[in-house]
């Protein structure tokens, strides 16, 4: 079945927890899997062979800035202070997706013509616990 965006889910909270607070200001959720590779080869040929050895994950949004939202002054003070933050994301209401906590960086823009946006670029942090995906 094909999914809207719109259908996904966002949810956040205090790191150490699962995040439940949905994150209705969110736009534009994504999230990218990234293999980091080793590098394997020898002398047996002339082609450089590499194996995967991690996988690098990022989960990036926008939200719209809106200074009554506790979520922008959670966001912008783990940011600050280098703090994680708890993130759960669905492709659905009980759909697939990540839960960890995270360590976050902010890109502000306030466009002359446009809304104010915060994009929010995520990566896993396991000092209290791990990302799990399901």
């Amino acid at each position: 079945m094909r999914r809207m965006g719109f259908e996904g889910k966002l949810y956040w909270g205090a790191a150490g927890t699962t995040g439940t607070t949905e994150l209705v200001i969110a736009r534009d959720v994504s999230y990218k899997f990234e293999p980091t590779r080793g590098e394997v080869s020898d002398r047996e040929s002339i082609i450089e062979y590499s194996r995967v050895a991690m996988v690098k994950f990022t989960l990036e949004f926008e939200v719209n800035n809106n200074d009554t939202n506790p979520f922008i002054a959670a966001i912008r003070a783990a940011a600050q202070a280098g703090t994680l933050i708890a993130l759960r994301s669905r492709d659905k209401a009980a759909g697939w997706g990540v839960d960890g906590d995270f360590s976050v960086a902010l890109d502000e823009s306030q466009q002359l013509k446009d809304r104010q946006a915060i994009k929010v670029s995520c990566e896993p942090c396991n000092d209290n616990r791990a990302a799990t995906w399901s």
